[in-house]
């Protein structure tokens, strides 16, 4: 004698897997929209790409569109004058600048407490 004993079916209500699958849907939509802001914040798109062979050292806005740029080339400096219009080769650096440490220097930083003081008066 074989017994089977059958699982009771249950009737979900359409409204309840409409909401069931709306909610997998925006999770999903939610953790993609997640995981683009999070590549585009990393270096190159999330790609690895290696040691950069080129790159941009220094910048100095002279002009509304204009720039002038030390862009590192293997173990060349080069210094370049950008426009909307063109790019040009300035002069070619004989010896490549030293990299400039940003540690605040006291001067400096006494200017940046003066200048948060005057925006904070100027807030109120």
């Amino acid at each position: 004698m074989t017994v089977t004993t059958a699982a009771p079916s249950v009737a979900v209500p359409a409204s309840q897997m409409l909401w069931q699958s709306g909610g997998a849907l925006i999770v999903i939509i939610l953790l993609l929209l997640g995981i683009k802001k999070l590549l585009k914040h990393l270096p190159q798109g999330g790609r690895y790409r290696g040691l950069r062979a080129l790159a941009i050292k220094e910048t100095l806005v002279i002009g509304p569109r204009e720039r002038l740029m030390i862009a590192q080339v293997g173990e060349q400096q080069i210094v370049i004058g950008v426009t909307p219009q063109s790019i040009q080769l300035l002069c070619t650096l004989t010896e490549p600048l030293q990299e400039i440490s940003t540690q605040p220097t006291p001067a400096s930083c006494h200017f940046t407490e003066k200048f948060a003081r005057l925006r904070a008066r100027k807030t109120r």
